[in-house]
């Protein structure tokens, strides 16, 4: 019987790593014909075109802010100068305690104007008040005091107040491509069959990057290996994670620091949810759900450039942080969406992608935190054959390589950012460090976030301490010069 269960859990083990292989080589395959194809499309409908277009969308841009100081004006400016003929700004200040309400009043020349009520299909947090620009530059910017309800109650409270077709859930720290919104309608521009219930694009770190009046200029490497390897991670996880899943029908998640969504489905679910911190995964498979029941064909696209640029953690302190609220984020959203699981009911998701999401997503960290306890187990209580698992820790470390190698190429060859050999040199080190530097702490943050909700352990959002982009220049900047719409 001892003999048994030893060789059913390897066994397992050796299944699941079979398993996790088989889908690694399959999203290659996947995101190399997905590139491909989006390359293609992109030829025959040139942003040039969709700018020129005079039926556009309008859309609205909505982004929370709580205690921004650092970034807020940088990043306002950023927003407010992309290129699109008819957009709207709404800011959420979600009671942030430091200065980011009086720098947003000094800089842009902001009033407060007459209260008036949102959409009444999404609740909030209650309102301060409500603040325009007395600048005709700034005419587009509306800013939303409130009481500090979370992000998902700040973006709640954002779309309420959007008077646009569509809206792009953003963050108040994130830099936007000029063009963006231009990339990011296309999908809706393009759908016949299929109504698009949300479209998002990749995220950029934009560490010690050169930002200028809130748009960037110089894209550099970060400093810290920690920041680079991260860039490793953001790579795979956006170039041929989601863009595999998205030329299958299965993509669950859009990124909540840029996702574009219909404001009418958005009202029809009641916006975020806010009783989760992982909001966006919840809510893509809320909006899939909605749509399943109602019985209407849809698509969940993903743009593969970089069309969104933020500050990443760059220390392992805010970098745990992070992860042990993602894993806490995913942990509840698969625990609220259980029902899900292989119901056919709700076709493919049901069947198949929701039951990736709990075998790989969920599952991989708890696999392999096991397996380290079983080798553990079996070096002080059974002996182990150390040629084989060393033969065998080669491999798996290998095969990781090999994938990110795969990845990085793919994104270098293809799109414009970290193009130079000395970057991709760089990222390949970092990719090739990645095992032995940030895995470990990484696999620690989320078996920490899963034993927080466990036993039922809350600790919020956590904090994420930011440095801001260049901010002695931006400050000169501020000073000097108060750009327009247009800067």
């Amino acid at each position: 019987m001892h003999n048994f269960f030893y060789y059913s859990i390897q066994l397992f083990f050796l299944i699941y790593g079979l398993s996790i292989l088989a889908i690694y080589i399959l999203i290659i395959v996947l995101s190399r014909k997905a590139i491909i194809r989006n390359k293609k499309e992109a030829t025959f409908l040139d942003i040039n075109l969709v700018k020129g277009a005079k039926d556009l969308p309008s859309i609205t841009l909505v982004a929370p802010a709580y205690n921004e100081g650092k970034t807020i004006v940088t990043n306002v400016r950023s927003l407010l100068s992309i290129q699109y003929p008819a957009y709207e700004l709404i800011i959420a200040n979600d009671g942030s305690t430091d200065d980011s309400l009086k720098q947003l009043i000094t800089v842009f020349n902001l009033e407060p104007v007459t209260f008036y009520e949102g959409a009444k299909e999404i609740e909030c947090a209650p309102i301060k008040a409500i603040y325009k620009s007395k600048n005709p530059k700034y005419a587009t910017l509306t800013v939303v005091d409130k009481e500090n309800g979370g992000r998902s109650d700040a973006i709640n409270a954002a779309i309420a107040y959007a008077k646009s077709n569509l809206v792009l859930c953003t963050d108040a720290d994130c830099i936007i491509e000029q063009d963006a919104l231009l990339k990011m309608v296309r999908p809706y521009l393009e759908a016949l069959d299929e109504e698009v219930i949300a479209s998002g694009g990749a995220i950029g770190i934009a560490n010690d990057s050169v930002i200028v009046n809130g748009t960037i200029k110089e894209i550099r490497m970060p400093k810290k290996l920690v920041s680079r390897i991260q860039i490793v991670e953001y790579i795979r996880a956006f170039l041929l994670g989601r863009m595999a899943w998205g030329e299958i029908g299965g993509l669950m998640l859009v990124s909540g620091a840029f996702g574009l969504y219909p404001k009418q489905r958005l009202l029809e679910v009641g916006g975020f949810d806010k009783d989760t911190i992982g909001e966006d995964l919840e809510l893509c498979i809320r909006l899939r759900r909605h749509m399943e029941d109602l019985k209407l064909k849809y698509k969940v696209v993903y743009i593969p450039e970089t069309l969104c640029w933020t500050e990443s953690p760059s220390t392992f302190k805010i970098y745990i942080s992070q992860r042990d609220r993602w894993a806490r984020g995913l942990w509840e959203t698969i625990f609220k969406h259980r029902t899900l699981f292989f119901n056919k009911k709700y076709n493919n998701m049901g069947m198949f992608f929701y039951p990736y999401w709990v075998f790989f997503e969920l599952g991989a960290p708890i696999v392999e935190f096991l397996g380290m306890l079983f080798i553990m187990y079996l070096i002080f209580f059974m002996g182990i054959n150390w040629p084989f698992t060393i033969a065998l820790f080669v491999t798996v470390y290998l095969a990781g390589c090999i994938f990110s190698t795969i990845a990085i190429l793919m994104y270098s060859l293809n799109y414009g950012h970290y193009s130079k050999p000395k970057m991709i040199f760089q990222l390949l080190l970092a990719a090739y460090i990645e095992s032995f530097y940030n895995h470990p702490v990484l696999l620690y943050a989320q078996i920490k976030g899963f034993l927080k909700k466990v036993f039922n352990i809350d600790t919020g959002w956590g904090v994420m301490t930011r440095t801001g982009f260049n901010e002695e220049q931006e400050k000169i900047e501020i000073d000097v010069k108060e750009p327009g719409l247009n800067s």
